[in-house]
């Protein structure tokens, strides 16, 4: 017969879901690697040390702490303030501030600020650091201490790190008590100068002061001047004199004009109102009488007696007015000249009492020098003394520019580690750490799991999934309604033993290990159970595997019956359990290539053949023997089996190109020892067997 040679497939790029079957079939691994990354973290929390951080809140308010009046320590914009914010928390954080905290606190003596006291492990044996010095510990301590500017504000978070939660919150309020301290310490020193520089200076303005005053005594004496006496009354001559001359000169001026007025002509009336003003009822009864002349005159004749009395009237009036305008022009030009006379006189005083003034400025101008010289020291001295008590009454009201809002609480809570954080992120941490091993173990995993992966990879048929049993001679004959003795009827009835072309079928494997003797013999056993003449054949010559289980150790078998040593039914035994007939491998196996190269095995298997209906060879390894090669080419095919989990693909693929190599025929495969509790859970389709809704068919 002949048959064609399958063709090895490449193997198929994974999806998506044959990598998550993967890992569902490694969940073991992604599970050990969820819970051992949190175990391990957990130990290294509960070995590293518990560090507690304490927090205070300050408010730096220079505003608040100035003293009144005083603007020049206070930011000008913005910017400047968040700068001088800055360098105040850089002062409490400064190294003679923790220097200061480690001596009060007498940090020094604790392992955790000061190395000097640590251990260390040195090659197995146990020294210690020298000694690191105040230096050190006041290091380790600024790494402790923290402070933070809020953005935007002028408040400062002072932090405090320790193992102890007392210690950390003790730590925290001193920092900010110091601070505090040096704040009101640089402000009382900054009063303390003040005052010291306004005694010196008052007392150097006092000395001034009485050389001033010394010497305007001198000069005062020397120009037998009393103080201030004869210059105010010189000033106050100038000054009657001044204003006496402006009013002389405002009424010349208004008579000056009075006068012009009534001798420029034009209105003779106004110009004689102007200077006498006694005349307006004359000039009213005046007119009265020249508009009642004219209504007679335009009414009566000329000798009109009315007419004649109104014009008689009318010119006795106009005389009386001439004589009258004539006496007061005569009076004004008189006042005139008198006012004239009086402001030469009045000028010619002020011009002497000015002259005089001048005279006294340049006989007093260096008294007047020295006095104000006087003045301004006597303000100065003052000032400063008025300052220096301001100052003095400030010096006991001193305040930091910074105040307490929230002192530091002992903390509850440890700052580091993070415990639940850290748990978290290991659980995390450690469940992608499963997925990233179990995907590099089925990455390195190049075994076959199912029938799809051999269809995939060989190309060959699987018609069978052995199970691992702990009795696999017998298991098929005492539990014969088993998920094992279905699996051999599966195989019986994929290589088409019953009453098919197929007699002598040649069960070989790629290594040592792999189930094929046992694979044979409860084959064998499973086809004599059910009434077929079975022949089972030991063809591994060099290790047979047919003698422990049957107690054929040296006995005659294949090779002696081919080498003329032994007839047919001297090299048969007859098992008793099942009836199948075994032949032992024999003991000539230093000629066994050479017996079978020879006519006398094909002759002899052409004759067994017309007395079974199934020979099933148990054939050597196929990297192991050539001889297990020339056994698999005499069958009329053969079966490869598989170790479930074990055998490297690239071994299977190998073994399988030697055989066709050889001119093997290659019926198919059968997965042996099959760990049927991990196939059930590993998602493959031919698991589907192993699940529980299939128990009803199957009998353990």
């Amino acid at each position: 017969m002949s048959l064609t040679l399958p063709s090895l497939a490449p193997p198929a790029p994974p999806v998506l879901a044959d990598q998550l079957l993967a890992l569902r079939r490694r969940w073991r691994i992604i599970l050990a690697a969820t819970i051992i990354v949190p175990l391990l973290a957990l130990a290294a929390m509960l070995a590293s040390p518990t560090t507690y951080t304490a927090t205070g809140i300050l408010l730096y308010d220079p505003a608040g702490a100035a003293i009144p009046g005083d603007s020049d320590n206070l930011p000008q914009d913005a910017a400047n303030e968040d700068a001088v914010t800055a360098s105040q928390g850089a002062i409490i954080a400064s190294l003679p501030a923790a220097a200061q905290i480690a001596r009060q606190l007498n940090l020094a003596s604790l392992a955790e600020f000061n190395p000097a006291l640590r251990r260390r492990s040195f090659f197995g044996f146990l020294r210690h650091d020298s000694p690191a010095g105040a230096a050190a510990v006041a290091q380790a301590v600024q790494r402790a201490l923290s402070v933070a500017v809020m953005p935007g504000s002028r408040i400062l978070t002072v932090g405090f790190t320790s193992h102890s939660p007392q210690l950390a919150a003790s730590a925290a309020n001193l920092a900010m008590t110091l601070y505090l301290n040096h704040e009101r310490d640089q402000s009382f020193a900054a009063l303390t100068d003040a005052q010291d520089w306004l005694e010196t200076h008052s007392a150097t303005v006092q000395t001034g002061l009485d050389q001033t005053e010394t010497q305007l005594a001198q000069a005062r004496a020397a120009a037998g001047v009393v103080q201030g006496a004869q210059a105010s009354l010189t000033t106050e001559t100038v000054s009657r004199l001044a204003a006496a001359l402006v009013q002389a000169q405002a009424v010349m001026a208004m008579n000056q004009a009075r006068l012009q007025s009534a001798a420029a002509g034009g209105d003779a009336a106004a110009a004689n109102a102007a200077i006498a003003p006694n005349l307006l009822p004359l000039r009213q009864r005046q007119a009265d009488l020249a508009a009642q002349v004219q209504s007679l005159a335009a009414q009566y004749g000329p000798n009109y007696p009315a007419r004649q009395e109104a014009q008689s009237q009318l010119a006795a009036i106009t005389g009386e007015i001439g004589a009258e305008a004539g006496r007061e022009l005569d009076a004004a030009k008189a006042d005139l000249a008198a006012d004239a006379a009086q402001i030469h006189t009045l000028q010619a005083a002020l011009n002497n009492a000015q002259a005089q003034e001048q005279a006294q400025d340049q006989e007093s101008a260096p008294i007047r020098a020295l006095e104000q010289r006087a003045m301004a020291g006597q303000d100065m001295l003052r000032a400063m003394t008025s300052q220096a008590g301001q100052l003095a009454q400030d010096a006991s009201l001193t305040k930091p520019d910074a105040r307490i809002l929230s002192t530091a609480a002992v903390p509850s809570e440890p700052s580091t580690p993070h415990r639940g954080l850290i748990l978290a992120a290991a659980l995390g941490l450690g469940f992608c750490a499963g997925i990233l091993l179990a995907g590099l173990r089925d990455a390195l995993d190049t075994s076959l799991h199912s029938g799809t992966e051999i269809r995939a990879v060989t190309g060959l048929a699987c018609y069978a999934l052995v199970p691992e049993n702990p009795r696999p001679y017998v298991a098929a004959l005492e539990l014969p309604f088993s998920l094992y003795a279905e699996q051999l009827r599966a195989l019986r009835t994929g290589l088409g033993l019953v009453g098919g072309p197929c007699k002598i079928i040649a069960i070989t494997a790629a290594r040592p290990g792999e189930g094929k003797t046992t694979l044979t013999i409860a084959l064998a056993r499973s086809l004599a159970s059910a009434g077929l003449r079975v022949l089972a054949v030991d063809g591994d010559i060099r290790q047979p595997s047919f003698d422990p289980l049957f107690r054929t150790g040296g006995a005659k078998g294949l090779t002696d019956h081919l080498a003329g040593l032994a007839t047919r039914d001297e090299i048969l035994i007859e098992d008793r359990l099942s009836g199948a007939w075994i032949m032992p491998a024999g003991t000539q196996a230093k000629s066994a290539l050479s017996l079978f190269l020879s006519p006398s095995l094909p002759q002899f298997l052409y004759m067994l053949r017309e007395s079974y209906d199934v020979i099933l060879i148990d054939a050597p390894p196929a990297f192991a023997l050539a001889e297990g090669r020339v056994l698999a080419r005499l069958a009329d095919s053969a079966l490869l089996c598989i170790r479930w989990g074990q055998t490297p693909r690239r071994v299977v693929r190998a073994a399988i190109l030697l055989l066709e190599e050889a001119g093997v025929v290659l019926a198919g495969t059968a997965l042996t020892r099959v760990n049927t509790a991990a196939h059930e859970k590993s998602g493959y389709a031919d698991a589907e067997m192993y699940h529980p809704r299939y128990g009803g068919y199957f009998r353990q």
